[in-house]
């Protein structure tokens, strides 16, 4: 054999020994490469041959001289409530308690009108007169009189007649001389012959 068979013979003879390692080598080189974009998240750039170069950032082109005109915005249908949608607000709780009180005062009241006097003219004697003329006319008599004297004004004058001194009503007296809207008022309740007729 010679001297150059030799070396090709040990080549041949270690290629069918171990020609299935080198094949299962390179086979799981290969499953190796391809699996480290998925073990790694970073994906391969096959410009540059290095599986975790990143890939390169293209620049946004030019703006150009002429402005692009502004879209028209599209108007949402504005939906329309339904029974479904729409929710009712919860009612609010009566409470029972006291009743607040009022903040804002209350108007004042007006004050009331000062009495008019309206008579009789010529004191004692002037009073003595309308109230005969009152007996005169509701008792047939002219006699008006004083049941317990001149110290006392409430319920002392009296209409004399047989038999019966009703008390004469001061208020009928006055408006039957000055109408419906007079009344009768004294001035001193020790005093009987102050009586006067007065309106509002």
């Amino acid at each position: 054999m010679s001297e150059q068979a030799a070396p090709r013979a040990a080549v041949r003879r270690l290629g069918r020994e171990y020609g299935w390692l080198l094949a299962a080598v390179g086979l799981a080189a290969l499953v190796l490469l391809c699996s480290v974009p998925f073990v790694t998240g970073v994906g391969m750039s096959w410009n540059s041959g290095d599986p975790f170069a990143a890939p390169q950032q293209v620049p946004p082109p030019p703006a150009s001289t002429t402005a692009a005109a502004p879209a028209k915005p599209q108007k949402s249908p504005t939906p329309s409530p339904s029974k479904a949608t729409t929710q009712r607000r919860p009612a609010t709780p009566r409470t029972s308690g006291p009743t607040p009180r009022r903040t804002t005062p209350p108007p004042p009241a007006a004050a009331p009108r000062a009495a008019i006097a309206l008579g009789p003219d010529g004191g004692g004697m002037g009073l003595w007169q309308m109230l005969r003329e009152y007996c005169a006319d509701t008792y047939r008599t002219w006699e008006a009189q004083l049941r317990h004297g001149t110290g006392r004004a409430e319920d002392n004058w009296e209409c004399r007649r047989r038999g019966d001194n009703p008390l004469i009503d001061m208020n009928a007296a006055c408006r039957r001389v000055y109408g419906s809207a007079a009344f009768a008022q004294y001035s001193n309740r020790g005093d009987a012959v102050s009586w006067r007729c007065y309106r509002r």
